[in-house]
């Protein structure tokens, strides 16, 4: 594996220098010689690299590769690629391997090599307190980090044998992120574009709802305000990791979000009444990460798609902070103040969506593409009334259905393509 990858270093090193855009992914390629390997299931492990896009002390991603191996332990050669980009408060590893049997594994065992990012700010520590080096550390930014890590896995697969080109997946935030990402690589050289398909999970950057325009512009002058009195980090993940483990290791003690409420019932909350914690302010109507039900009065039960124990395991490895900026950045494309060229992608696309997330919210984004290659899947499991109850944005990786329900439609997809 070193072998290769410094042969690969040698010859990408004077290829991506003579390209300005691409000299900084030359140097993360080197990166590529130190990693750390474990073993996920049977043949499949997990490769995780730090790469550093910058010279302050946190400007590093982690970029990441699952992927099956053969019997000598070196990562197969693969016709297809999918890279993975995780949204708000999560890294790769909380966002896509919490559960037993997650979707890069699923992937990775029909032979698809799997990619993803850590974002520079999910290896920012929470005992950190100054966070002024956030200051301008926005949408734009994570755009940018998102197209090294594509740089570095596509000429990594390249020099291996594989084709070069990666599907990207992105989920949340991540979508958000990836659409930006496109947005600037439609608009470059052909030569010099990673992606041959795009896979937007459970968001918008555009809608046609008024309320939820409105609402997108307040919290953006929400973040802004924070931004101007010198809060630069949101420190809401700190709080979502708090709650998670302690869900985990006292589920019948009393919250410290409510003492009504016990640790258990609060994780639950979390999960399945998110739209409780966003101030009247969230994205999308009964917004929610898993689909529950309630009891007599009115507290959280129960999950009615995924298992508690991997909700609060996702909880608990929420990332401690995530910049103003970003968000601010994020909302401000939704409430019109600032724009994309959304009409410079073209690349295939697949938007998938949960009922009781962003669902068909998501949809009218993909209508101001470029693209005529575009396919719609929304998982719902009860009537639009009754979306509280359906299918949450994170069902579409923790449910228990969620491999029937949303991989392999998206691994039929990848591979339609």
């Amino acid at each position: 594996m070193i072998r290769l990858l410094k042969a690969a270093v040698a010859v990408l090193v004077v290829v991506l220098s003579s390209v300005p855009a691409l000299a900084q992914a030359a140097d993360a390629v080197q990166a590529l010689q130190q990693y750390e390997r474990r073993v996920l299931a049977g043949d499949i492990a997990e490769y995780t690299y730090t790469v550093r896009v910058g010279d302050g002390p946190y400007d590093q991603i982690g970029l990441h590769r699952v992927v099956r191996e053969t019997s000598a332990g070196q990562p197969i050669r693969t016709e297809r690629a999918v890279f993975l980009a995780p949204g708000d408060i999560w890294n790769f590893r909380a966002a896509f391997l919490t559960g037993a049997n997650p979707l890069p594994v699923f992937l990775a065992g029909q032979n698809v090599d799997v990619w993803g990012i850590d974002y520079r700010w999910t290896r920012v520590p929470g005992n950190v307190t100054d966070t002024s080096f956030m200051q301008s550390w926005g949408l734009e930014q994570d755009a940018s980090d998102l197209g090294v890590a594509l740089s570095v896995a596509r000429f990594a697969r390249t020099q291996n044998g594989n084709p070069g080109k990666l599907f990207l997946l992105g989920w949340s935030r991540g979508g958000q992120i990836g659409y930006a990402y496109l947005a600037g690589e439609g608009q470059g050289a052909p030569g010099l574009r990673h992606v041959e398909g795009f896979i937007p999970v459970d968001i918008y950057v555009k809608t046609d709802v008024p309320q939820l325009q409105a609402a997108a512009c307040v919290r953006q002058q929400n973040s802004e305000a924070s931004i101007a009195a010198g809060q630069h980090a949101n420190p809401v993940g700190g709080l979502l990791s708090l709650l998670g483990m302690l869900a985990q290791i006292d589920p019948n003690g009393p919250s410290i979000l409510d003492p009504n409420l016990t640790n258990r019932q609060a994780g639950l909350l979390v999960g399945q009444a998110t739209f409780a914690l966003l101030g009247g302010l969230e994205p999308v109507p009964a917004y929610h990460f898993t689909g529950g039900v309630f009891d007599a009065n009115g507290a959280p039960a129960g999950l009615l798609y995924a298992n508690e124990a991997e909700l609060f395991a996702f909880e608990a490895a929420a990332s401690p902070f995530q910049p103003n900026r970003e968000l601010a950045d994020a909302d401000a494309l939704t409430c019109g103040t600032a724009s994309l060229n959304l009409g410079a992608i073209h690349v295939p696309v697949l938007y998938i969506g949960a009922g009781g997330g962003f669902g068909t919210f998501g949809n009218y984004t993909t209508t101001l593409l470029g693209s005529t290659d575009v396919t719609s899947l929304v998982v719902s499991k009860v009537p639009p009334a009754q979306r509280l109850f359906d299918y949450g944005h994170a069902d579409l990786f923790l449910a228990n259905d969620a491999q029937q329900q949303v991989w392999q439609p998206l691994l039929d997809w990848v591979n339609a393509r």
